[in-house]
């Protein structure tokens, strides 16, 4: 464990600006528990309360009962200003059981706040000297490629992956779907720069949505423009509109910026869910798919000893597909 705090490339003063609200926000731990499927757990690290990407089909601005309005999660965005001090706590008197560290499990962690704040950055120099034996990073930004020097130190230390999000190369549905989040196209081209650096990386094609990105056509072309780009690995999250309220939010959104595509998803969805053999299809054809372009799964959180006593678990952005 390491005895100095790293200092902050950036020192955080929350202020607002473009319609977003930072507000300061004091943690005693930064470090929780969170379950991936069952029997499966990991430790998770957010730096930030709520989102900028503005993902409309993201479920979590739902589980933020205290908030104003859904979307409020992309406008009033908590900086937790002592991150790396309460991490540093944590990780002194806690015994990770070879369990994976996530960071990014309940927001981006490479947000647009980070551009400011740095409080990703200055987590991961910590980790640096940490000896953490597994890292995970989930992002849709490509502001993580920022960060290939210190994710390639991690890299020497432990086993990293970085997983990048993406939903479709189709620029104009993704940015309905995520408006505030970097093209895809720039996200591959992070992928690039962190897999030539040595860091290990996998696309994780999320959300995959009935009738807009599930067919073969849309997810061949953007598994093969991944694994060129040098990712290792590939996994899919279906977007099974169980949460309260999120197909109504979906819908909402959608039908605010772009009116035909929310009637036709409605169309599509109704109220009908994907049947078990629809599931099977589709991950049969991302699996042949996958085996062909010589891409991993991209697999849950790492099997590790028994957990400590539960403590309240944050939910993922996505129920994970049952293969991967």
């Amino acid at each position: 464990m390491w005895q100095q705090q790293p200092h902050l490339e950036h020192e955080a003063r929350p202020q607002s600006g473009n319609g977003v609200r930072y507000l300061d926000v004091k943690v005693r731990s930064l470090l929780r528990q969170e379950a991936e499927g069952e029997g499966r757990w990991f430790w998770s690290v957010n730096p930030f309360e709520g989102c900028q990407l503005g993902c409309a089909f993201c479920r979590m601005r739902l589980d933020r009962k205290e908030l104003s309005s859904w979307r409020a999660f992309e406008r009033e965005v908590g900086v937790k200003t002592n991150a790396v001090e309460a991490l540093m706590r944590d990780l002194a008197d806690t015994d990770l059981a070879g369990r994976e560290l996530v960071i990014g499990s309940a927001t981006d962690p490479y947000q647009p706040a980070e551009e400011h704040f740095r409080l990703t950055r200055a987590i991961l120099q910590a980790l640096v000297e940490a000896k953490v034996p597994r890292l995970r990073l989930n992002t849709r930004s490509s502001l993580v490629a920022r960060d290939t020097d210190l994710l390639k130190q991690l890299s020497a230390r432990g086993q990293v992956t970085v997983a990048l999000s993406i939903a479709s190369l189709d620029e104009r549905l993704t940015r309905l779907l995520e408006p505030q989040a970097p093209t895809a196209f720039r996200r591959l081209a992070a992928l690039e720069a962190l897999s030539r650096a040595g860091v290990e990386v996998g696309l994780m094609v999320s959300p995959v949505m009935p009738g807009l990105t599930e067919k073969e056509l849309a997810l061949k072309p953007l598994l093969t423009r991944a694994a060129h780009a040098g990712a290792r690995s590939a996994g899919l999250s279906m977007m099974h509109f169980a949460h309260p309220g999120q197909r109504e939010t979906l819908f909402e959104h959608l039908g605010s910026v772009y009116p035909p595509l929310a009637a036709r998803l409605r169309r599509v969805i109704g109220h009908r869910p994907r049947s078990d053999a629809e599931r099977s299809a589709l991950l049969s054809a991302f699996d042949e798919t996958c085996r062909a372009l010589g891409l991993a799964p991209l697999l849950p959180a790492v099997a590790g000893r028994a957990p400590p006593a539960a403590e309240p678990a944050q939910l993922g952005l996505f129920d994970p597909a049952d293969a991967h």
